[in-house]
């Protein structure tokens, strides 16, 4: 691939020295960071039935979950605009130590109200790790370099998400429950000790004006519209009273966001972002890339337990081909753009792949021989991969440098909110696709489990992985056509 010209015209730079020693030691802490936070998004997966069968109150079970993500969203912009004001040292450090805090309350938790409320501390500090470890790189790198380091802060990302279900369930099994809130607890605290002892305090030079009002209002605007996209499953369809309710509040919370953040000083979210071009289309690309990479992640294992007929231990394989690409993804994407290559092209390619392969399962038959599956899937990881630092690089050399954390938390806000959306969307197709289900089997499809499908007879068997595969090939196409339209907007961006 041939090196533009002028790959980075928002911060033209003409030469970047090497990062020094205190420098990769900030980024070490950067990393561990990045893996307390994506093991605390994984590792809980697996014990989530024995935490209900020992503390009870399973109707409760959905919030362990739900209250966590809401928590996430709420708080990640807030997080990337305080860093903009007061550093990001006091920030990141600040959000450790709401984390560390949250896991020793999730461990010592003894109701499920308890352990819910802890979880929402936890995602609070969650929230404002997973922004700050971008924000952070972004003053320790110059843009090339950056574009390097970022993609092995998204290898600890996978790495984490592959071993987090599975080390969940060992420390569950052997040491039980509890101990899934501490292996991260004593992680946190070196973080902590590690950015007192060797970050440098960078501060604005701004007064720190905080638009608590924006906050207060964008949080719970975020929080309306994640549940708003959860009616089907929470009030039984969009048509319900409630779910009207809570999408007119999301339109009214947005509308007087914006008017908020117009008149504050120092907006959360600096709405003079979305005037920047690409800026504005990186946003609308990224809900695309969190249908598509974190919500469709979602289905992959129902897809081949359900739609292919796998047992769930071979079903697990397969994402050892989804890392496998997103991480050669994203260490060649960052070492593209660490040599000028402009961080449109790995989107473009990155899209364009990902229509392609997402289109390949929808089309081709789904008991096809499993090494070309397994083949379509190291694509798929590796388009993944490919967009992953172009979008949060992108993202931060189009914005001001003032307000680099505050473009770092928005997008991951916007990508967060794109897989809810598209979670609530695919459910709704799989549902819609098997609603036939009952009368081939005699089991609704909230009943159908992996080890229910293996007792049928062979003729119900074969009727039921039918139906879901018709179902997932309704998925794959809307997949396809979400990363066809995130392709639109890549194009459209001036490098």
């Amino acid at each position: 691939m041939p090196k533009d010209s002028g790959a980075y015209p928002e911060k033209q730079i003409a030469s970047e020295p090497g990062p020094t020693r205190n420098q990769l030691i900030v980024f070490g802490f950067l990393m561990l960071t990045q893996m307390i936070a994506t093991l605390d998004n994984q590792i809980v997966a697996t014990a989530l039935p024995t935490i209900v069968g020992d503390l009870g109150q399973a109707e409760h079970f959905s919030w362990l979950v739900s209250a966590y993500v809401l928590a996430q969203c709420a708080v990640m912009p807030v997080y990337g605009k305080l860093g903009d004001l007061i550093g990001r040292k006091t920030v990141v450090i600040a959000a450790l130590v709401i984390f560390t805090i949250g896991s020793l309350l999730c461990a010592a938790s003894w109701s499920m109200t308890s352990l819910i409320s802890a979880r929402i501390l936890q995602g609070l500090g969650n929230g404002g790790m997973l922004v700050s470890v971008f924000a952070v790189s972004a003053d320790l790198f110059a843009p090339r370099t950056r574009a390097r380091f970022q993609s092995y802060l998204s290898f600890v990302f996978v790495f984490g998400s592959v071993i987090g279900p599975t080390l969940g369930g060992f420390l569950t099994v052997t040491l039980g429950w509890r101990s899934i809130f501490l292996v991260t607890a004593p992680m946190g605290l070196i973080a902590i000790f590690g950015f007192l002892h060797f970050m440098p305090q960078h501060k604005s030079g701004r007064q720190p004006i905080i638009d608590y009002a924006g906050a207060l209002i964008l949080a719970m605007t975020v929080t309306t519209l994640v549940i708003w996209v959860d009616s089907a499953r929470l009030f039984e369809g969009f048509a319900s009273p409630l779910s009207l309710t809570l999408g007119a509040l999301a339109l009214a919370g947005a509308a007087l966001w914006i008017r908020v953040e117009r008149r504050a000083p120092e907006p959360v979210v600096p709405l003079t972002l979305f005037a920047q071009r690409n800026f504005a289309l990186l946003v609308a690309l990224t809900l695309c890339n969190g249908a598509i990479s974190v919500g469709m992640i979602t289905y992959f294992a129902y897809f081949l337990q359900m739609g292919v007929g796998l047992s769930p231990s071979t079903a697990g394989l397969y994402f050892i081909a989804i890392t496998i690409g997103v991480s050669s993804g994203a260490l060649i994407a960052g070492r593209l753009m660490s040599r000028d290559v402009h961080f449109t092209r790995p989107l473009r390619a990155a899209f364009s792949l990902c229509a392609l392969v997402l289109g390949l399962i929808a089309w081709l038959p789904h008991d096809m021989p499993q090494p070309y599956l397994a083949g379509l899937f190291v694509m798929q990881g590796f388009s993944m991969g490919l967009a992953m630092n172009a979008i949060m690089l992108g993202a931060q050399l189009s914005a001001p440098e003032g307000d680099v954390g505050a473009a770092t938390g928005a997008i991951s806000l916007v990508r967060t909110v794109g897989a809810a959306l598209a979670i609530a969307i695919y459910g709704t197709i799989i549902a819609l696709g098997v609603a036939g289900l009952e009368t081939a089997s005699g089991l609704s499809g909230s009943e159908m489990t992996p080890a229910l499908l293996e007792t049928l007879s062979e003729e119900t068997r074969h009727e039921v992985v039918r139906l879901y595969s018709d179902s997932f090939t309704a998925l794959f196409q809307t997949a396809s056509g979400v990363a066809l339209l995130g392709l639109v907007f890549a194009c459209l961006m001036r490098r």
